[in-house]
């Protein structure tokens, strides 16, 4: 094999390595969205998607590292009777063991009793921005952190949620204004 060659062929894997990342992140990314309308959360699930110092934070709370995330998701999720991720493509910057990652998200909550389709239901739903980074591990890539930011609501919060942490929210310079009093 010629210098050049040798040199070519070590491009060749170094992109196909790229593109392997790219795809192994992307399915990361999928499988979480879909694991949250699955609904099984437990220690296995946990340890397939974070690393033991994942730090999350979303509008009803935060948490960090491995240990109860899978408790900390399941009493978000609990509040639903059903739900529906849906996620866009994810933007992935990796560079080496360590990655970034934004995708958005319109996500549907079915609140519990409500009709079965075709009838309507009650819900909530939401649109927003998923961020996170993530790092190669001896199992794959997993999140390290992942923050959700909230663009738009729409239906009915659940009963038990008074407040979002404003830090969340993504008001793109708005402010948080309280109507005025009428006299």
């Amino acid at each position: 094999m010629t210098q050049p060659e040798a040199a070519e062929l070590k491009a060749l894997a170094a992109e196909v390595g790229r593109l392997s990342d790219l795809a192994a992140l992307g399915k990361l990314v999928d499988r979480y969205l879909a694991s949250l309308d699955e609904g099984t959360f437990d220690e296995t699930w946990a340890r397939s998607l974070f690393t033991d110092d994942i730090e999350m934070a979303f509008p009803v709370g935060s948490h960090k590292g491995i240990d109860g995330v899978d408790d900390f998701t399941a009493r978000i999720m609990a509040r639903w009777g059903r739900t529906h991720h849906h996620g866009s493509d994810s933007s992935v910057e990796a560079e080496g063991d360590r990655a970034g990652l934004t995708w958005s998200l319109i996500a549907s909550h079915v609140h519990f009793a409500s009709p079965l389709p075709p009838d309507p239901s009650e819900y909530f739903q939401l649109g927003g921005r998923f961020t996170g980074t993530a790092r190669r591990t001896p199992e794959g890539w997993r999140f390290d952190s992942l923050r959700l930011r909230i663009v738009w609501t729409t239906g009915s919060v659940p009963k038990g949620v008074t407040r979002v942490d404003t830090k969340t929210l993504d008001t793109r310079g708005n402010t948080v204004t309280t109507p005025a009093k009428e006299n």
